[in-house]
């Protein structure tokens, strides 16, 4: 896929697309993600995911005690059992990370997350991601994870062959299946582009 499809695909600039269009190339082709269909899934949840691969890190630096009460009430309302103080992580995105995730937070083009999927992706893909996560940032590490994510760790290629991006977004985002009609409007995008490819 050269980077002028997959800035078509993802709505990205030609810059980050050229960041990420030869490992995803190499990668797709190694797991499988190799049909239109398939594709154009990948590639929908991988814009929505990082901003139009703008962002390959989850960010974490809140502005402000209310927003990290809202999207971390466990952490941060005693109502819902937690224990700690959001005014104490504003503005300080490795707290969070150390407090939510031991470090560990969303990181790739389908953000790797928690220790357990960071070790996973290691021994399959061969790499050390517990000792060093901050790898998986790395655009030929972003685009692997990313692509092991999806193939094996998640098993969303069936899915992408029927169609059915509620379940895709629910394995890649969690039930709250956020920017799910964004999600598929760029399917429908990526589907178009790939067609006339």
């Amino acid at each position: 896929m050269d980077a002028n499809t997959l800035a078509r695909c993802t709505g990205s600039t030609p810059g980050a697309a050229a960041l990420y269009a030869g490992h995803l190339t190499v990668q797709m082709e190694r797991f499988e993600i190799d049909t239109r269909a398939r594709q154009a899934a990948f590639l929908a949840n991988v814009s929505v995911e990082t901003l139009r691969l703008a962002a390959v890190e989850e960010d974490l630096n809140y502005r402000t005690a209310d927003r990290l009460r809202l999207i971390f009430p466990s952490l941060f309302v005693a109502a819902k059992g937690g224990k700690h103080r959001a005014e104490d992580y504003v503005r300080r995105p490795d707290a969070l990370s150390e407090l939510r995730y031991r470090g560990y937070h969303g990181r790739g083009l389908l953000h790797l997350t928690w220790i357990g999927a960071y070790a996973a992706a290691g021994a399959a893909l061969g790499f050390d991601y517990v000792g060093k996560p901050s790898l998986v940032s790395l655009p030929e590490h972003a685009a692997a994870t990313a692509c092991w994510v999806w193939a094996e760790f998640k098993n969303l290629n069936p899915a992408a062959d029927r169609g059915d991006m509620y379940e895709i977004r629910g394995k890649v985002n969690g039930p709250a299946r956020l920017q799910l009609a964004e999600t598929m409007s760029l399917r429908t995008t990526a589907l178009r582009v790939l067609g006339a490819a």
